[in-house]
């Protein structure tokens, strides 16, 4: 058996739709799946191959009409019969890790960039810190003499 599902809403690109798509396809049992964002009318959507016996594509349906990824907002979810190729799961699967995987690259290496500025910002504190309270000692060296040079002062007024 195998079914095509549109998801359509204000949002449901780029919010991890298609792994959470492929681990409820997993869930279900499913041996086929596909999935693609695409923009229809300036509606983001989400188009889905899948195929499997019927009780794994009923849970499937079941679950992506009863639950999304937190962020998406979902305005309709449409089935209807499909009669061309499926892609496997599993290939599906290592596809779409190695696509998330690409986006996730620059992504880190960002990331890298910025703790390394950090740890530089952090450093330059602790420079900082250090010569703050080499001055407070400074400061307090001059204090204790200049308490010193008084209290000589009022013994010899005296």
């Amino acid at each position: 058996m195998k079914i095509k599902m549109k998801i359509c809403g204000s949002r449901v690109h780029g919010v991890g739709y298609r792994p959470w798509l492929i681990e409820a396809a997993i869930d279900s049992g499913l041996q086929g799946f596909y999935a693609v964002n695409r923009t229809e009318n300036k509606i983001q959507t989400v188009m889905i191959l899948v195929e499997g016996d019927e009780e794994s594509i009923s849970n499937f349906e079941e679950m992506v009409k009863n639950n999304k990824p937190q962020p998406a907002i979902v305005d309709s979810i449409e089935v209807e019969g499909h009669e061309g190729d499926v892609m496997s799961l599993d290939k599906y699967a290592a596809i779409n890790t190695s696509t998330q995987l690409n986006k996730a690259i620059p992504l880190l290496l960002g990331m890298n960039s910025k703790m390394y500025q950090l740890l530089d910002k952090q450093d330059r504190m602790l420079n900082t810190i250090s010569e703050i309270k080499d001055l407070r000692d400074d400061l307090e060296v001059q204090r204790n003499s200049i308490r010193q040079e008084r209290t000589e002062k009022n013994i010899r007024i005296e």
